[in-house]
């Protein structure tokens, strides 16, 4: 049973890494790749965001997700404002063109998610949640 475990997480992991290195361009419609939008998707409900924040919520290192805002800084999509309580942390807000990008980039990831999940039956989709969250967890606890 270990080893049928082991061979489906790599298979999984594997398909996942391919599918991730397919989605290196924009997302269709959209101005952002999957990694931006990433980073991003916790400003849709939050007005500004330390980029310490972005970057735990994204699940990239600090320095990974200051050089991607560097370049969403030059395209117009966020802007950065320093704390004043704190010179160290750096908010970044979305610009009004950041705001659509990001809704439109939004709907490709719901749109490929539910592609995914129609694929399944209603049973097969309880389960996967269900194993999702627990594996989420687990995976959490070791790190």
């Amino acid at each position: 049973m270990a080893d049928e475990f082991s061979t489906a997480w790599e298979s999984f992991f594997r398909a996942t890494r391919r599918a991730r290195g397919r989605a290196v361009g924009p997302l269709e419609g959209s101005s952002l790749t999957l990694a931006q939008y990433q980073l991003l998707e916790a400003l849709q409900t939050a007005e500004r965001l330390p980029v310490s924040e972005l970057a735990a919520s994204a699940g990239v290192a600090p320095p990974t997700a200051t050089r991607m805002l560097d370049a969403l800084v030059r395209e117009g999509v966020v802007a950065r404002t320093p704390c004043e309580d704190d010179r160290r942390v750096v908010r970044v807000a979305l610009t009004e063109g950041g705001r659509d990008a990001v809704a439109t980039a939004g709907r490709q990831v719901a749109e490929r998610r539910a592609r995914v999940r129609d694929q399944l039956s209603p049973e097969e989709q309880a389960q996967a949640a269900a194993l999702l969250r627990r594996l989420t967890a687990v995976l959490e606890d070791e790190l």
